[in-house]
């Protein structure tokens, strides 16, 4: 009987453990810093990057949703002093609708793959072999890199904006996605005369680090297929 006691209760303190970790499985706010901080020594670059994107997406987020909230108090002010009367397309107009999703994403890839690699190497040098002084340092900093540094990253905006709101034009106007299905219907037939073959015989005689150099030699052959028009798979007739 007193074993069976012992058992039962270290199977209920077992239990009582478990629950404990699961109620606690949420690290405190101190914990994610400290694994940020982790994260931050053992893969600067990539964290940094990563950080940029979310912070940049965020800061362009509610940049726009706060200047179209403005300007539609402004217009609401206008319309009071002219007749009294709101257009109901402003007043029901949701949050989401008031973000400039096309901003959105410009600021979060120019921030997350354009401007956060640069400051990552720069700062990484500067400390290395800037001047000694904070003082200076910053000074260099302002005066001699971010000048140049703005200008490039509007430009680089400019260009994804350009391109963000071309790519949108394709989808919606040249039907690509319909497009792309039906060019994909005609071409996967052809891909299993070559591309079965292809990666048996690369599984069978190579080993795995080099799978991906062969598929990519073998791809070779494939584009140029593709290229010819064949199917209008990739380079297609139809334009």
């Amino acid at each position: 009987m007193e074993g069976n006691n012992v058992s039962r209760n270290r199977r209920e303190s077992g239990r009582d453990k478990n629950s404990s970790d699961v109620s606690f499985a949420v690290p405190p706010p101190s914990g994610w810093l400290d694994r940020y901080n982790k994260y931050l020594d053992r893969y600067p670059l990539r964290t940094k990057m990563i950080t940029s994107f979310c912070v940049s997406a965020f800061g362009s987020a509610l940049g726009s949703y706060l200047s179209a909230s403005a300007n539609e108090d402004r217009a609401k002010i206008r319309s009071k002093r002219n007749n009294g009367q709101l257009c109901k397309t402003s007043s029901e107009e949701t949050m989401l609708a008031k973000i400039n999703w096309v901003d959105v994403l410009s600021y979060a890839i120019e921030g997350g793959l354009i401007s956060a690699p640069i400051c990552h190497y720069w700062f990484e040098w500067l400390s290395v072999n800037g001047p000694s002084s904070n003082t200076a340092s910053v000074l260099v900093d302002q005066l001699v890199v971010q000048p140049p540094l703005c200008a490039f990253m509007f430009i680089c905006l400019d260009v994804l904006r350009a391109s963000i709101r071309a790519t949108i034009y394709q989808f919606r106007e040249a039907r690509v996605v319909s497009k792309s299905v039906m060019n994909a219907l005609k071409v996967v037939p052809t891909s299993w005369r070559f591309w079965p073959f292809a990666v048996y015989f690369t599984f069978k005689y190579l080993k795995k680090k080099h799978y991906t150099v062969a598929l990519n030699l073998c791809s070779v052959a494939w584009t140029v297929y593709l290229s010819r028009g064949a199917g209008d798979g990739g380079g297609g007739s139809e334009h």
